[in-house]
């Protein structure tokens, strides 16, 4: 018997795998919907994803484990823009905004000083080589005009929290030591574009592994607070259901939380020193769903992310363009307004951020369903400071912990993980 103890996506990850494996699998939930930052709802007649609507396909772990599961992948179709009080299109083959070509002729023309980003080219690899944040080393390679107009508010935008503690990803850290150029490194990354989704939505891929666990015989106990460990005679955990107590028993526990709950379980079993635990900005997504002719033509394609302080919102997404799924199941348009504050936004307010950013004039009788989601913290910012401390924590062996905390942020980092986690115990 394995415990794992939350149901978002690295403990659906793992448990499936388990149960894949022929392993008998109890998984805990403290909250009565599985799933975590993956989440959807039907919006106006139209199911939509209200949270992670799409991964990075920095490599092919999740495209391969998706369809590994009879899903299939796509690419988004329509470009990106930012916001800066007027809108201007990312230059193509960007990662965070960081060119894979500085001699493009997107980049030259939106940059005053081109020339210094494109010497990154024939910098001394040294240079860089020791930094451990995006930004120290996109301002050490291409310089701070390229940091602010174009990854500043790209990377804040996705997650939503500043490149100046945003660890470097580990792919692009050894891509750029192996060929000594940050541009170099990029293009090596890039194959298409930088993210995907699941065709008919990212809650597919949930529906699937949860439909498959259920039909593996899994235990699934869902409104349930797991609320300590311990070792006697098999691994235990301590969970609480409606106010009951009970003691569950196995061989191995995977503790797949988010960063809070996890470490005061660890601290039952072993001896963590303190730490600070870094929080992420507050983020609500506001999703519209439109009766409009006037967003046929997709004036700002698949979306836009805004500089800080030139508009309320930080990110608007249109998702009907922007995946074409959504355009076989429906003629009306889904819209996304993304805050960077964890308040009740006013959807009168979205649309009129939306009409601004979008350059449209789109009334409220257009409006055919609309969703607010407030999401608080649960973005846990991965700093350079988070990643040496949970490498650096040992747990007994009958323990094992993944989860976007100890993987890195992303599905990109956190299904990888939950494989190889699951892969170590089956």
């Amino acid at each position: 018997m394995t415990i794992v103890i939350g149901g978002g996506l690295a403990g659906l990850v793992t448990a499936h795998q388990l149960a894949t494996a022929g392993r008998r699998i109890t998984l805990i939930e403290k909250r009565s919907t599985l799933g975590g930052l993956i989440a959807s709802d039907t919006i106006g007649g139209v199911r939509v994803d209200i949270g992670a609507e799409s991964f990075a396909r920095r490599n092919s772990a999740v495209t391969d484990f998706v369809r590994s599961l009879g899903l299939e992948t796509l690419v988004p179709s329509g470009r990106s823009w930012i916001w800066n009080g007027s809108p201007l299109l990312i230059p193509k083959d960007t990662s965070l905004g960081i060119p894979a070509d500085p001699h493009s002729p997107e980049i030259r023309e939106i940059l005053k000083d081109p020339d210094r980003v494109a010497a990154d080219l024939t910098l001394d690899p040294s240079i860089g080589a020791r930094v451990t944040t995006v930004a120290e080393l996109v301002e050490a390679r291409m310089g701070s005009e390229i940091l602010e107009r174009l990854v500043r508010p790209i990377a804040t935008a996705i997650y939503s929290t500043d490149p100046s503690r945003l660890a470097i990803n580990p792919q692009l850290k050894a891509d750029f030591e192996s060929t000594g150029s940050l541009a170099k490194a990029v293009a090596k990354g890039l194959s298409g574009p930088a993210v995907a989704s699941v065709r008919g939505g990212m809650f597919h891929l949930i529906d699937m592994l949860v439909r498959d666990l259920k039909e593996s015989g899994a235990r699934i106990l869902t409104d349930t607070e797991a609320t300590g460990l311990s070792y006697s005679s098999g691994a235990k955990v301590t969970a609480v259901t409606a106010g009951e107590e009970q003691i569950l028993t196995a061989e191995n526990i995977v503790l797949a939380t988010s960063i809070t709950p996890a470490i005061a379980l660890l601290n039952k079993v072993t001896d963590l020193e303190p730490f600070t635990v870094p929080t992420g900005k507050p983020t609500t997504h506001v999703t519209l769903v439109l009766n409009s002719a006037e967003l046929d033509g997709a004036p700002r394609g698949s979306g836009m992310l805004c500089v800080p302080g030139t508009s309320r919102a930080k990110a608007l997404t249109h998702l009907s363009c922007k995946w074409s799924w959504m355009r076989e199941v429906t003629d009306k348009h889904a819209v996304r307004v993304s805050y960077a504050t964890g308040k009740q936004v006013n959807v009168d307010d979205a649309l009129a951020d939306m009409n601004e950013l979008m350059g449209t004039g789109i009334g409220p009788e257009a409006i055919a369903g609309s969703k607010t989601v407030r999401w608080g913290n649960a973005l846990t910012p991965s700093t350079p400071g988070l990643r040496q401390r949970a490498d650096s924590i040992t747990t007994p062996d009958w323990l094992h912990v993944t989860g976007a905390w100890r993987a890195g942020t992303g599905v990109a980092s956190v299904i990888p993980h939950a494989l190889q986690t699951a892969a170590a115990l089956a």
